[in-house]
């Protein structure tokens, strides 16, 4: 498990159907590479969670679509094992450490699994990622 400090990007736009499609265009034709997403809704309004290759452009586009906010978070890298996110998870809850939001992407049985992450204290949570 290795774990390097990240930017996501926070959309805020209006909660339509093609809104997602609208937003995977955009990156896509900019040639950028998304490495993980969360998205819901509430009521009118549609939020995303996007980290990608290149989130400067990425910000760019995406301030075409509606609000964006860019905030810090902790990328883990871990294999695809049963028991990787509880190893995580403990290592977080016995220091203490708070958990804001969570979310991850897997490609292929045993391959990676990518964890994002924000936390109450992201440097002492990266700390205990990297010992």
């Amino acid at each position: 498990m290795k774990g390097v400090k990240g930017k996501e990007l926070i959309l805020t736009t209006e909660n339509k159907v093609g809104k997602l499609e609208e937003i995977a265009r955009a990156i896509k034709d900019e040639g950028i590479n998304l490495r993980a997403i969360s998205a819901w809704s509430f009521e009118d309004k549609a939020f995303f969670r996007i980290v990608s290759s290149d989130n400067v452009k990425t910000k760019e586009i995406l301030q075409l679509l509606g609000k964006v906010e860019e905030k810090e978070v902790i990328i883990v890298e871990m294999t695809d094992e049963m028991g990787q996110l509880f190893s995580l998870a403990s290592k977080l809850k016995d220091n203490n450490i708070d958990i804001n939001h969570i979310y991850g992407t897997a490609s292929e049985p045993d391959k990676s699994v990518i964890v994002v992450f924000s936390s109450a204290n992201n440097n002492k949570a990266l700390e205990l990622i990297s010992s």
